[in-house]
């Protein structure tokens, strides 16, 4: 068989419901007028899912907009914070500059959860107000971070 046409395979058969996917969020083949179709398993699941987020957001916020600078040395973390504390650097082009990590765009990682972030690093986040940053550097196995939030949800 031709991948693609198995009626189960990967790819399966069956047509999708309207609009392509229903309202923004819901499972793909799914509408929210599919909802009272749905088996006492899948109402039960949805309610357990619910439960863990309420859990979640009690803990604190479940993702941070985040920004660091991330340096080999103490010291010249130091001087870096200095540098932006007394105004004479911007936080994002001390990032440009300075940062060893060049993955993100003036130190931007963007939107991330606590399991995709060093615990350290994720601690300290959570202290800070957006739009606001560390006032002293944060140590994780890569080295010494400037954290900024940019925002939470």
């Amino acid at each position: 068989r031709e991948m693609g046409k198995d009626k189960g395979g990967i790819w399966g058969t069956q047509e999708k419901k309207k609009g392509a996917g229903g309202k923004k969020g819901a499972p793909s083949g799914f509408d929210d007028d599919d909802a009272p179709r749905l088996g006492k398993k899948e109402a039960a699941a949805k309610a357990k899912m619910e439960e863990k987020m309420a859990a979640m957001k009690d803990k604190g916020c479940t993702t941070m907009d985040v920004r660091h600078i991330l340096v080999e040395k103490h010291s010249d973390s130091l001087k870096i914070l200095e540098q932006i504390q007394s105004g004479a650097i911007a936080f994002n082009e001390a990032a440009r500059q300075h940062s060893i990590d060049k993955a993100g765009k003036c130190g931007l990682l963007g939107w991330k959860t606590r399991g995709e972030l060093d615990p350290d690093f994720w601690a300290a986040a959570e202290k800070i107000p957006e739009g606001s940053y560390t006032q002293e550097p944060v140590r994780t196995a890569w080295g010494y971070h400037i954290i900024k939030v940019e925002g939470r949800k």
